[in-house]
């Protein structure tokens, strides 16, 4: 409990930097009388309100569609003060470093506010009044892109994987990967229905799902995974946990997924017969389980247990990192998800200050590691940088 109002004062304190920092330079240097101050003022102050209404709204409301609706109304006033704050430092920079630009632009600007009679003088309250309308022009129209992007652009992400020594038999063999889908708040059937159309449309030999398929409890949010057991696949469908189920009560969730036909991998494997070829899959848990269950402490070396003379051997892992001891023990490619490719600006621009492989096909040293940018998303519901994907992977002997 203590770690949760410890995390809750942290966010608190950082979104309410946030609102204040981008509210305080948006209206500097602009009359504190004049009606753009008010307009901002008015404008920012709602929506700083509405997030403790709409997140109360959607805790208290029974109904289901009340709740999506509200959570919608919340993540996507977070997402639009994460891009409006990135841009306000911007702003920041270009008052300090103008060459001119901003100088001009101000002027074209001022003239056209002339023709229209807003109320608006000075040659500094123009600047200053051109760089904040231009910022939250451009996060709104951002912040509106990247809601299309993610509910309207999941794409294919065709890939080859090379492979020496490949056995003929393997040649070819296609695996759909999907991840990071986190049916939740504002994820439901409707969109994961639409993911496992294109799944099958790709007729795979095999489907895997890397982790954080869901991101709530499955009291509540089990009927929204029925699409899943329409999964047409040659030799089946293998998931792995992420960190999100493990915040979202996975020993209850196990049971549910298994119920659709899925094959669940907790430091396990299962030996394929493709042709003459054995083609291992192997799955782990998620890095960061062993702090929330022991029993479910990650263990690629179990993982491995019995595969070790298999033709080709794949590691389904959430996270990236499990790469290293990935190689260490031979696996010739490892699946994972996690990283979102950050999800949105300016998000996938610092995710490689946290990341070493953050989207797509990489080697590191013997071992090939295919990263998905993710399905879904999490909490804003914006794709700005980073499209959602369905991956398509396809083994191929390197020349």
């Amino acid at each position: 409990m203590k770690a949760f109002f410890l995390f809750l004062s942290v966010l608190t304190s950082l979104l309410g930097f946030i609102y204040y920092y981008s509210t305080f330079r948006l209206i500097s240097g602009l009359s504190l009388n004049g009606p753009v101050v008010t307009l901002i003022l008015v404008g920012i102050g709602a929506l700083v309100l509405l997030v403790p209404l709409t997140y109360v709204f959607s805790r208290v409301s029974k109904r289901e569609k009340t709740q999506t609706f509200f959570a919608y109304v919340t993540f996507t006033n977070f997402g639009f003060f994460s891009i409006l704050f990135t841009l306000v430092l911007l702003m920041d920079v270009l008052r300090l470093v103008d060459f001119g630009i901003v100088s001009d632009y101000s002027k074209l600007l001022f003239s056209m506010l002339l023709r229209f009679g807003f109320p608006i003088d000075g040659v500094t309250e123009v600047k200053n009044f051109s760089l904040a309308f231009s910022t939250i022009v451009v996060a709104t129209a951002l912040s509106s892109l990247g809601f299309y992007n993610a509910h309207v652009r999941l794409r294919y992400k065709h890939v080859k994987v090379p492979g020496k020594n490949l056995h003929p038999d393997l040649q070819g063999f296609k695996i759909v990967q999907i991840s990071d889908v986190h049916i939740g708040p504002t994820i439901k059937e409707k969109f994961l229905r639409r993911v496992v159309g294109k799944i099958n449309l790709k007729s795979p030999d095999v489907v895997v799902i890397t982790g954080d398929l869901v991101d709530g409890p499955a009291a509540t949010l089990k009927q929204h995974l029925r699409p899943l057991a329409d999964i047409k696949s040659k030799y089946g469908v293998f998931y792995v946990t992420g960190n999100h189920e493990y915040y979202s009560g996975v020993l209850s969730w196990l049971p549910e997924i298994e119920k659709l036909g899925i094959r669940v991998l907790l430091n396990d494997n299962q030996i394929l017969k493709v042709g003459k070829a054995n083609l291992l899959m192997a799955g782990v848990t998620d890095l960061t389980a062993g702090a929330m269950i022991k029993s479910h402490a990650t263990d690629p070396k179990m993982a491995m247990l019995g595969g070790e003379n298999c033709d080709y051997k794949i590691l389904l892992a959430h996270q990236p990192n499990s790469i290293y001891e990935a190689n260490k023990l031979g696996f010739d490619l490892q699946i994972s998800g996690h990283t979102h490719g950050g999800q949105f600006f300016p998000g996938n621009i610092l995710i490689y200050f946290a990341q070493k492989f953050v989207a797509g096909l990489h080697r590191y040293q013997n071992t090939n590691i295919y990263v998905s940018r993710g399905t879904g998303y999490w909490g804003p519901p914006f794709r700005l940088g980073a499209p959602s994907e369905v991956s398509v992977l396809e083994l191929q002997l390197q020349d």
